[in-house]
């Protein structure tokens, strides 16, 4: 037995909201894609899964974070991507983002980074003092520094992973994860 439905292809596309996505095939019908993401109490670290600076970033907090409060997860995933849509974060591989779902807020560049590390062990949490800078002058100073850091730093193939840290990525199965695991196992 087969159920026929029935779809007004105008109203679908023009209404999607920020946990549908359009997408278009072949044929020029559109069909809705749900945003599978479900956001929990977690802080998440995006971050450049590439960039040798970010990868930098994400294992100075692995060990520092004592409580085990942050998460991560690569930007340029699919999980990452539907993280940003889920908040409405613009699409930046050019900076950090701490998402904090408790507060269902985020923020980027300098800001997250100072957030983030006013939540590791002393004397690491003392840089949050370093937020009285204005916000500005400290993004300045970031975005500055971002265009060469594929140049100072370099740039890789894959995103870092170390199978014993599969529970503090939201994603772990992601296919940038995966490729490095299948590098290690070769």
């Amino acid at each position: 037995m087969s159920e026929e439905i029935s779809l007004d292809m105008d109203t679908l596309s023009n209404s999607t909201d920020s946990n549908n996505q359009m997408l278009n095939n072949v044929d020029g019908a559109s069909i809705v894609k749900r945003n599978s993401y479900k956001p929990s109490n977690r802080s998440i670290i995006l971050f450049d899964g590439v960039c040798n600076v970010c990868d930098g970033f994400v294992q100075f907090v692995l060990p520092r974070d004592i409580n085990k409060k942050f998460y991560f997860q690569a930007l340029q995933t699919e999980k990452g991507k539907e993280i940003q849509e889920y908040y409405g974060i613009k699409t930046d591989l050019s900076t950090v983002v701490l998402v904090e779902e408790e507060t269902n807020s985020y923020c980027t560049k300098s800001t997250a980074i100072l957030r983030v590390l006013s939540q590791l062990c002393y004397p690491y949490s003392a840089f949050y003092y370093l937020s009285y800078i204005p916000a500005f002058f400290r993004d300045f100073c970031y975005s500055t520094f971002v265009p060469y850091r594929y140049l100072i730093m370099g740039k890789k193939d894959t995103c870092m992973f170390s199978p014993s840290l599969k529970e503090r990525f939201i994603d772990f199965k992601s296919p940038l994860i995966l490729e490095e695991l299948d590098s290690k196992e070769n």
